[in-house]
């Protein structure tokens, strides 16, 4: 009986053996594929291919609009099945980008879904780390270097099937259709062991940095900050639930990712990682020059980014662009504490709701436009953002603006629009994971176990320190001190800061269900009506109607009915 992962594994079976199976005339065999270093390592570079672009154009949804932190207008799309609770109730979601399992026929990438490509992309590593006997015309250096990232990719892809669907079986041999795959699950903590254990290979065999001509690929640095990762991920309270424990932090394995993230602290400048200052904050996320920066610790090296890939996205048909599809919430934009340091719930914060866009949190400024911002020239004329009731982007159609009264500034190049025509010209990675991250993570993981100000032995910095170090170098202040008072009050500031500084970059509706908050953090979605009386303004937030239906079996994706039912020993995923 053809089992769940066999079928799931078939699929990279099939793509990797018709290549390597081809007779001498219609190609190449399996021993000149793996016996020549250089068509070996075409075969291993496919495990890049494999990655995600939540930019690519044929999305048409982010990870945000499952959460609180976007809202999507592409109406016809996977998320408004993800947002009933459903996941899986609409046909065709097999092959839908975020919860399918199928691959599409479209492609692999960003063209599969995310599950389906880690299948494909795990047998495609546990190929090359088997074949590597075979390689004869290679450097030990080489030899190194394939193995590395096939062991990090293994991890990396295996890890994004764990977010979604929880423990898996075993997974590091290339298995066949002959193979006796009747296994049963392991908990999420037991499988991410896997993943660690790989990783730990890769920082052995992964060089410090590479070669420009070789930019994108991962290093010893990007080994460590994805194993952080996966570490604090296995110590959250979602994954300890899955794995038998109270819904809590563990704090043993807060350590472990501690212990972790100060051996990155402390290599950081070997591994040609850094912060970028202030000044230069913009341009962590495009540059027009660069396609790479220090801040990026693992990402996706795309090349110029696509004027379709930003017009379906980001930019409304009112400035030439195409469906605007992201529209940033009004949970989104209150979390931007105002320059005081203060949330704009606390009264002294100086927050005016009759001027809410004033002395806000200068990222706000970098990643939101809203009503009257000014973005764009005409000729001479500075042109403004118009989201009030009547006004340009308002009247827009419903696919082609922001269903919120807000626009993603973030990832919207200065000058791509019709009047200035600066599409095409831009550097904009899919970025994974950067190293303001690992400090957010660290801040985590120690206030936890330590609390606010106490220093980690681990690292030499406390909880707070962290978190001031990515606030003042956007000219944020320190964290006031009422909110450092206790473990339970920080956390809530650091959960604030997380959603700020990594808005709109795949980390909300991941955190929101490993910290196990999503039910209550979803429950309301806001977004901005503005009506305009001359030079006055009124401001109400009423909800988004029928925006989420977040339940408790909705921390995991279900796993295809018809597939558990031919393995007695795979079990489905609570509540599905």
């Amino acid at each position: 009986m053809k089992k769940l992962i066999i079928l799931l594994l078939g699929l990279g079976l099939f793509s990797c053996e018709r290549f390597l199976d081809r007779s001498p005339d219609q190609g190449v065999t399996e021993s000149e594929v793996f016996t020549n270093y250089e068509s070996y390592r075409a075969f291993n570079d496919q495990l890049y291919a494999y990655l995600d672009d939540y930019f690519d154009w044929r999305r048409r949804f982010d990870s945000g609009s499952f959460s609180d932190e976007t809202e999507n207008n592409s109406n016809w799309t996977v998320q408004n099945d993800m947002n009933a609770g459903g996941f899986y109730s609409k046909p065709g979601n097999a092959q839908q980008h975020e919860i399918g399992w199928e691959m599409s026929s479209h492609g692999i990438g960003s063209r599969s879904p995310v599950i389906a490509n880690g299948f494909q992309a795990i047998r495609a590593a546990n190929i090359s780390i088997e074949r590597i006997e075979m390689l004869e015309d290679a450097t030990q250096q080489q030899i190194d270097e394939l193995l590395g990232q096939a062991y990090f990719m293994r991890a990396w892809h295996y890890f994004q099937i764990l977010i979604r669907w929880g423990g898996m079986p075993e997974m590091s041999a290339s298995f066949t259709p002959d193979t006796d795959f009747n296994l049963p699950r392991r908990n999420f903590v037991e499988s991410a062991e896997d993943c660690l254990n790989d990783l730990d290979m890769a920082f052995e065999l992964l060089p410090t940095r590479w070669e420009l001509n070789q930019l994108g690929r991962v290093t010893k640095g990007s080994a460590l900050g994805l194993k952080e990762m996966i570490q604090l991920y296995m110590a959250s309270p979602l994954m300890q639930q899955h794995s038998g424990n109270s819904a809590t932090y563990n704090h043993e394995l807060l350590k472990a990712a501690m212990k972790t993230q100060g051996d990155l602290f402390r290599n950081a400048g070997e591994y040609g990682i850094a912060l970028l200052n202030g000044d230069n904050y913009r341009d962590i996320f495009y540059s027009e020059f660069e396609p790479a920066n220090s801040e990026y610790i693992f990402w996706r090296h795309t090349g110029v980014r696509s004027a379709q890939d930003l017009k379906n996205h980001f930019i409304p048909q009112s400035y030439g662009g195409g469906n605007a599809t992201t529209g940033p919430t009004q949970n989104t934009v209150d979390r931007y504490e105002m320059i005081s340091g203060l949330p704009i719930s606390d009264p002294d914060s100086g927050y005016d709701p009759s001027k809410p866009y004033e002395n806000r949190d200068p990222r706000f400024y970098n990643n939101i436009l809203y009503d009257g911002a000014p973005w764009g020239m005409n000729g001479d004329t500075q042109l403004y953002i118009e989201t009030y009731t009547g006004g340009r982007e308002d009247k827009l159609p419903i696919n082609q603006r922001s269903l919120t009264g807000y626009f993603v500034k973030k990832y919207w190049p200065e000058g791509s629009n019709r009047w200035e025509n600066r599409y095409g010209m831009h550097f904009m990675p899919w970025v994974y994971i950067r190293y303001a991250q690992v400090y957010l993570d660290f801040a985590e993981a120690a206030n936890e176990v330590y609390g606010p100000t106490a220093a980690a032995p681990e690292t030499g910095i406390s909880a707070v320190q962290a978190i001031n170090i990515i606030r003042n170098r956007v000219g944020m202040p320190d964290v006031n001190a009422k909110y450092t008072s206790s473990k339970e009050a920080f956390r809530d500031r650091i959960r604030n800061e997380r959603a700020v500084e990594l808005c709109f970059e795949g980390h909300r509706w991941f955190d929101s269900r490993r910290w196990k908050t999503a039910v209550q953090d979803y429950r309301t979605v806001r977004k901005v009506v503005i009506t305009k009386n001359g030079d006055d303004a009124t401001y109400e937030y009423p909800e988004i109607p029928n925006a989420r239906n977040f339940a408790e079996r909705n921390y995991w994706y279900p796993i295809p009915l018809e597939e558990v039912s031919k393995n007695e020993n795979f079990t489905q995923n609570p509540g599905w």
